[in-house]
């Protein structure tokens, strides 16, 4: 922010008090300045890159001492080689900026619209950045969705970055691109080489070369959101899901004659373990969760080593889509016209899905779910309400009841601290009951970039999320080591699964997409011997039977919806037909899935 108030201060306010007053000398002397500052500035960063290797950022230390220093010399330097460059160039070859008379309109409608394109083009190359960096691996399916979905829950800052970036910044190039050509077509280019050479702007050039430009613009933010995969998306059939899917509501399932109790808290990845273990970091970021599962649960890897965890496939990459998949055992799938997933009384939320939820309703369980956000955000109240008879216990309902002040509000709603604790409260109340209980929680602080740092999160890392990360990891044990004093525990299954990839994308920059894995944990199964836990491949998908297996359920044929029972011998989709098969089926659209879980036909 504080650069992007630099180059107003410096560069746009004089050029608009020049427009303004109408001073040709003045602008005529800003552009020459512009001009120096771009080519300067340019060569500047690509002799760093050059020295380096790293290309030079206006938040790597600018105001460190050592690095100004240098930053100085070099540009100094530069700058002096430009002027003897000039000098040199000015005995054979001049360019001059002159004014000339005013017969023409101020206003151009010509230049407006080339304006207009380059804003558009713009608008469109930004948003493509913004969107990147804040959902991190897109997929068709994530964009489709979030744009059919109200924006009602969303974190105020996540809104603002959006308006203070891509919107802000058409609205400045709009401008800015205006005035400035809209001037210069008043000014005349003098070009001598031996005879001289009158330049002036053409309106309709400048619109052609915007179109150009346009074009150029929207061809990167194509790249960058992969159109291909798009048009895929759009255009290719998949019977993959129909010959693979396996119905719940006609799947044998035998639950044990003592129901067990189901604790499920959605957590984090496997790439926050060192790589020694098996994950992307130096250090163990999660020290209590790896040792838990060493002492006494089951983790599955998809390595030889002791963490790995789970693949992250199209239509399971974002919040909604993971909590469907991991109780479902099917991607979130969204036509492009048609259905918009319950945001209006019309529709519902994949009616034709029988989920963990529905079953366990059927069989008598309590169920709740825990959200330290607004439920509506992402179609997640929708979802639960819509299957099982879930009670939903969010923000909304903190404020309702009196546990949180009715304007309450921090990160997406409230700290994880305070969930836990509400945690403890519903677990407690459910577990008085005769009927057994399925109690889930959605944690909310690591959830986008940088994480929310508690008051008392302990800093043992140099930045932020990495804080964060690893006192996640302590409240989620903490939990846990309570709950195992509790009666109730005996007959409880825990299960602490990512429901998704970070979303963190300066973050695991550096760690390509195939190394980064969901952590999975589960505690007190009593399946939970002699079980193959490392070198499996599989997803989120696979927890949905799995988790059943882990509350003591037998499942016919060991598979339900596109997910496999980790517990047992059977290869998963991934391990059959191996993991780009599976990625590139599930990327394309699929008509059985439309009819037959979005449509209810």
């Amino acid at each position: 922010m504080l650069f992007i108030a630099m180059i107003y201060l410096f560069v746009c306010l004089p050029f608009l008090c020049a427009i303004v007053q109408r001073n040709d000398r003045q602008f005529i002397q800003l552009v020459g300045m512009l001009i120096n500052l771009v080519l300067v500035l340019g060569l500047t960063i690509l002799v760093t890159f050059g020295l380096t290797g790293h290309v030079i950022h206006f938040s790597d230390g600018l105001f460190q001492k050592l690095f100004l220093l240098k930053f100085i010399m070099l540009i100094t330097i530069i700058q002096g080689v430009v002027l003897l460059t000039r000098r040199w160039r000015q005995k054979w070859l001049t360019f001059e900026l002159v004014p000339v008379t005013r017969t023409r309109h101020w206003f151009s409608w010509w230049i407006f619209s080339g304006a207009l394109l380059i804003s558009v083009g713009y608008f469109l190359l930004s948003a493509s950045f913004w969107t990147k960096a804040n959902f991190g691996l897109l997929t068709p399916e994530q964009i489709v969705y979030n744009l059919r979905q109200p924006m009602t829950g969303v974190d105020d800052g996540f809104i603002n970055s959006f308006i203070g970036g891509p919107v802000l910044g058409a609205i400045t190039c709009l401008i800015s691109v205006f005035l400035f050509c809209n001037y210069i077509r008043h000014l005349q280019l003098l070009v001598t080489h031996k005879i001289t050479h009158h330049l002036e702007l053409k309106a309709k050039r400048f619109v052609l070369v915007s179109a150009l430009l346009f074009c150029g613009l929207t061809t990167v933010a194509a790249i960058k959101i992969d159109a291909v995969g798009f048009y895929e998306y759009l255009t290719a059939n998949s019977p993959f899901i129909e010959e693979n899917y396996v119905a719940p509501n006609k799947t044998e399932l035998t639950f044990p004659k003592q129901k067990r109790n189901l604790i499920y808290a959605e957590s984090l990845e496997s790439t926050a373990t060192s790589r020694e273990m098996g994950g992307q970091m130096k250090t163990n970021l999660l020290p209590e969760l790896t040792a838990l599962a060493e002492q006494e649960g089951v983790h599955f890897s998809n390595s030889n080593q002791s963490f790995g965890g789970a693949q992250q496939l199209p239509g399971t990459g974002w919040t909604v889509a993971g909590m469907v998949a991991q109780t479902s055992g099917l991607p979130l799938k969204v036509p492009v016209d048609g259905n918009s997933y319950a945001t209006d009384k019309k529709n519902h939320f994949l009616p034709g899905v029988t989920s963990l939820n529905n079953i366990l309703d059927k069989h008598g369980y309590q169920q709740k779910i825990l959200l330290g956000s607004d439920a509506t955000f992402g179609g997640r109240r929708s979802y639960f309400t819509q299957h099982g008879n879930v009670q939903i216990d969010d923000l909304l309902t903190a404020r309702k009841d009196g546990r949180l002040p009715e304007d309450y509000y921090v990160w997406w709603g409230y700290e994880d601290s305070k969930l836990f604790e509400y945690a403890k409260e519903s677990a407690l109340e459910l577990s008085k009951s005769d009927q057994p209980f399925n109690l889930t929680m959605l944690t909310e602080n690591t959830h986008h970039i940088g994480g929310y740092p508690e008051p008392d999160m302990p800093e043992k890392y140099g930045d932020q999320y990495s804080n964060v990360i690893a006192f996640s990891d302590h409240q989620i044990v903490e939990f846990i080591k309570w709950a195992q004093t509790q009666s109730f525990y005996q007959n409880t299954t825990i299960i602490v699964n990512g429901d998704h990839l970070g979303m963190d994308v300066e973050y695991y920059k550096k760690i390509p997409a195939n190394k980064r894995h969901a952590f999975n944990l589960i505690l007190n199964a009593p399946k939970a011997s002699q079980v193959q836990t490392k070198n499996r491949q599989f997803s989120t998908m696979d927890m949905f039977p799995t988790t059943l297996a882990a509350m003591g359920v037998d499942i016919k044929g060991e598979r339900l919806g596109l997910g496999t029972n980790l517990f047992s011998t059977k290869k998963t989709l991934i391990e059959e037909k191996g993991l780009k098969k599976v990625d590139k089926a599930l990327s394309a659209k699929s008509k059985f899935y439309n009819n037959q879980f979005i449509y209810d036909k």
